[in-house]
């Protein structure tokens, strides 16, 4: 049997991966299971952080550009949190806009 987080082959009936440390969970498929050298690997999120932070900082001083960073968040489509954050920095930006063309009339 292996270990379906990192793909290391475990002892008989283990409760914890010795290289990774995951939980083992014993089932009936799992001991009959025949290993063909595949095993999971889970997908990692990309992270845009410093985008994020930077299209905050430019919503709020220059809106354009916050603007801009927002439509790049919006088009990274491997990451759901980036795409969160770009519709709040484009509402951010947006408010800001308006509150100074309402300012400068």
């Amino acid at each position: 049997m292996f270990c379906p987080s990192c793909g290391e082959e475990l002892v008989e009936n283990a409760k914890f991966c010795k290289s990774c440390g995951k939980e083992i969970r014993q089932t009936e498929t799992n001991t009959d299971t025949v290993h063909t050298g595949e095993y999971h690997v889970p997908t990692v999120e990309k992270s845009y952080k410093f985008a994020v932070i930077l299209g905050y900082a430019l919503a709020v001083l220059i809106p354009i550009l916050g603007i801009v960073i927002a439509i790049y968040l919006y088009t990274r489509k491997d990451s759901e949190n980036a795409n969160r954050h770009a519709k709040f920095i484009l509402i951010v930006a947006a408010i800001i806009w308006f509150i100074s063309f309402m300012l400068i009339r």
